[in-house]
């Protein structure tokens, strides 16, 4: 791969509004490691490609009838729920979007920092003080003391973008003392934990909606399916009654159920990426100090950062791509998020870093240091 230095983001949307992965600012001839959206860099699997190459352009001159169910069915396998307690869609948001008409906004709270998304649809915040930064302790207080206040409670968890989990059994011990209460638990990246007892789709209990989707850990954020699961019958039936007709199509569904078909892919590239974070984790510490969240279990990582734009700017003309937030934006902290490369890209990322010595928010700034 050929290192080609990006040029200075230009005009448009400023880059701590952009959503992840979307490069279209940059000059579509300049190659640039994009690791600001958090799919998995090694996918799709095989199963995707192959899957594709050999469709059939006739199977798609007809509706798609069935193939939500396809989907549904190997979905729920591979999440160990019934599939009738499993709603099928166009990926987390259109659930996030669902329920944002469901639940009352007067009495909704989403516990922030969050996804993009979850901070447009839900404008009840419940974050962190200011200046303080956020540990999993903190989320949790956090977690109860909106349940025991609102009827409807958004979580994601593991957190994008800080990475911090909350433990099932924390979750469960919350959700159980308040019955009034409904639990929403966005767990895109709970496949990366690669322990499935820590997803709350195990928690039986009916004041709990979990999101998953298996975009992020097979890399394939272009195929929208995702699930919602829930034992509670009146809330799935309300957000059934709202989901189209044909809510996935026929490309959606085969490629998303060829992808969870490679088991054996998703485990080995899970523990390259998880590796990875880690040592990520170091060449950022060496940079950022204390200000980097560590040993969370999943494949990004990400540093709080007073200015992150001038380190956006620097690494993007170093040819690598990160996301940033500002602190100002509702249901933000201000920092930079950054997703592990590949094995063959991390030579182009440790080089992106080495650039950047004299720059605002290193170890070699006074301004940080101090």
């Amino acid at each position: 791969m050929t290192r080609t230095p990006a040029s200075r983001p230009g005009s448009g949307a400023e880059p701590a509004a952009r959503q992840g992965g979307d490069l279209r600012h940059l000059p579509s001839d300049r190659e640039v490691l994009d690791l600001g959206t958090c799919v998995n860099r090694y996918g799709p699997p095989p199963a995707a490609g192959r899957t594709l190459a050999g469709i059939d352009p006739a199977a798609l001159r007809a509706h798609p009838y069935e193939a939500s169910e396809r989907f549904t069915a190997a979905y729920a396998r591979h999440l160990g729920v019934p599939a009738g307690e499993l709603l099928a869609g166009r990926g987390i948001t259109e659930f996030l979007t669902l329920l944002a008409q469901w639940c009352p906004p007067e009495d909704t709270v989403v516990i922030t920092p969050d996804y993009t998304d979850t901070i447009r649809l839900f404008p009840r915040h419940a974050g962190p003080e200011p200046g303080v930064r956020e540990t999993v302790a903190s989320r949790t207080e956090r977690v109860a003391a909106a349940m025991r206040d609102h009827r409807y409670v958004v979580l994601s968890n593991p957190n994008n973008p800080l990475g911090l989990h909350i433990p099932c059994d924390d979750l469960l011990r919350i959700c159980a003392s308040h019955p009034a209460a409904t639990l929403i638990v966005d767990e895109a990246y709970a496949d990366f934990m690669a322990d499935p007892a820590q997803s709350m789709t195990r928690c039986g209990l009916d004041n709990v909606v979990v999101l998953q989707s298996p975009n992020k850990l097979y890399g394939t954020a272009g195929v929208r399916a995702g699930g919602m699961w829930t034992h509670n019958a009146a809330l799935r039936n309300g957000i059934r009654r709202r989901i189209p007709n044909w809510p996935l199509s026929y490309l959606d569904a085969a490629v998303a159920t060829a992808a969870l078909g490679e088991r054996e892919w998703a485990a080995t590239t899970r523990a390259r990426l998880l590796d990875a974070a880690k040592r990520m984790a170091d060449l950022l510490s060496d940079h950022f100090g204390d200000a980097v969240v560590r040993d969370t279990p999943v494949h990004y990582r990400f540093v709080h950062l007073d200015d992150p734009h001038t380190l956006y700017e620097q690494l993007a003309d170093a040819g690598v791509v990160v996301r940033i937030f500002s602190g100002s934006d509702p249901g933000r902290v201000s920092g930079f998020r950054i997703v592990a490369p590949t094995d063959p890209e991390t030579s182009w990322v440790e080089d992106a870093f080495s650039r950047l010595t004299s720059a605002p928010g290193t170890r070699t700034s006074p301004a940080l240091r101090g």
